[in-house]
């Protein structure tokens, strides 16, 4: 099961991101919901998607320039931005060709920022979940979500200094949502009719199980960020930083 559309970034989250100053922020095919958050908190963010048509439908949700471009080859002069941010996307990218390319137009002092929204399966009822749904459909909740990516940052010789930092944040869900989400799954619609109701009417009970009456169950994740602040002493080809260097026209 996917990321929820309704899952709210903490602001420390946020800051942790992009900085708490406001600076220039370039989102590599990052969400809408982020790059509207980051907008929202002062920052001057750009965003980019290799699909033209994402790019398109994106200028409709977030208020920010949107270029569409690979992240392998980006469109920036050198040393354009305080921060690029790469969330939930860092594994669809060459890692070689896109860091040392996030290097380049990273200030002195910048840093990329890779973050990935994972949901915890070692609460108790999610468990219970898993095990209804793995009664269907064996590969149920076993999505490889893309964070084992983020140690190619952890290791490039363009970012020698890290850090990352780990938020709690809970889903809420109705009961509606709960079962819509469930019967929304691939597999789990393709089965007989009164298997896939048998499924759902368990999936309902184990929701009032867990509740006790409630209106909602909270679903799990963890956010995590990696940083790595940029080195521009080990790109191959050298950085002139001219006078006007912070002075960026797009």
């Amino acid at each position: 099961m996917a990321e929820h559309s309704r899952t709210a970034f903490p602001a420390a989250a946020l800051d942790h991101l992009a900085g708490t100053t406001p600076g220039r922020v370039l989102a590599l095919e990052g969400s809408p919901s982020v790059v509207t958050a980051l907008a929202h908190r002062g920052h001057q963010v750009f965003s980019i998607d290799r699909d033209p048509a994402v790019a398109r439908r994106f200028g409709h949700k977030a208020p920010v320039p949107r270029v569409t471009a690979r992240c392998e080859a980006l469109p920036f002069d050198p040393c354009r931005f305080d921060a690029v941010v790469a969330h939930q996307s860092f594994h669809r990218f060459d890692p070689t060709r896109a860091l040392s390319e996030m290097a380049r137009v990273l200030r002195p002092g910048g840093h990329v920022a890779v973050s990935y929204l994972v949901r915890d399966d070692t609460v108790p009822w999610v468990r219970r979940l898993a095990a209804l749904l793995r009664s269907v459909d064996p590969d149920a909740m076993r999505g490889d979500y893309g964070d084992s990516a983020a140690s190619a940052l952890l290791s490039s010789k363009y970012f020698p200094e890290h850090d990352s930092r780990s938020f709690r944040i809970w889903v809420p869900m109705s009961r509606r949502d709960l079962l819509a989400m469930v019967a929304a799954q691939p597999r789990i619609k393709a089965v007989e009719a009164t298997r896939r109701a048998r499924l759902l009417q368990l999936v309902g009970d184990l929701f009032d199980d867990t509740t006790g009456g409630l209106d909602s169950v909270r679903l799990p994740y963890q956010l995590t960020v990696w940083r790595g602040f940029v080195d521009h002493d080990e790109l191959t080809a050298s950085i002139d930083v001219a006078s006007d260097a912070l002075v960026i026209r797009f």
